[in-house]
């Protein structure tokens, strides 16, 4: 990884959130759909809870723990070392991610997207993405108003592809839904 790579266009793939054992395995919250890939991606840093980089990482195991995961790490043997790296994020060159067909995209592109719904053959603005939240039934956009918005409400919709969300176009950062301005 080039210098420039190292403190550029990353992405967190996951977080330190604990230790395990004694042998120097750390808990994980994976934001991968694939946890296994944990493993797999490359080049991988470990960058502190001020955004510095701390070194690159090698991982060479992921496995589920109760209702997390938990990763072993190169040269991390026992638990004092496991415990040094709690809070740490685990990130990765955005250029790192595998390549999407035509119609995907990931949910960092979804955020900033102004939410629009047609009335009478008029997009009126319900506010931009702020962030989405995983729920086990479908995920959700957490879309906060803006100046251009019809109000002032902060709303929370349902992602339901074809039933709610009717369109979404990543280049012009906008998703059309279908959706009543007082829900």
């Amino acid at each position: 990884m080039a210098p420039s790579d190292a403190t550029s266009h990353l992405i967190s793939i996951a977080t330190i959130v604990g230790v395990y054992g004694i042998k120097g395995w750390v808990k994980v919250r994976i934001y991968l759909e694939d946890p296994a890939s944990l493993s797999s991606i490359s080049p991988k840093q470990l960058t502190d809870s001020c955004g510095k980089l701390v070194r690159l990482v090698d991982i060479t195991a992921v496995r589920s723990q109760g209702k997390g995961f938990i990763a072993k790490f190169v040269g991390v043997d026992d638990r004092n070392a496991a415990e040094s790296l709690r809070g740490h994020s685990i990130e990765i060159p955005m250029s790192s991610l595998p390549s999407l067909n035509d119609g995907e995209f990931y949910w960092r592109d979804l955020i900033g997207c102004r939410v629009e719904l047609s009335v009478d053959d008029e997009s009126l603005s319900l506010g931009r993405v702020d962030h989405l939240i995983e729920t086990g039934a479908n995920d959700v956009l957490v879309v906060r108003p803006t100046e251009e918005s019809i109000d002032d409400r902060e709303r929370l919709i349902p992602w339901l592809e074809d039933d709610v969300i009717v369109g979404v176009d990543i280049e012009a950062q906008r998703i059309s839904v279908r959706w009543h301005p007082d829900d």
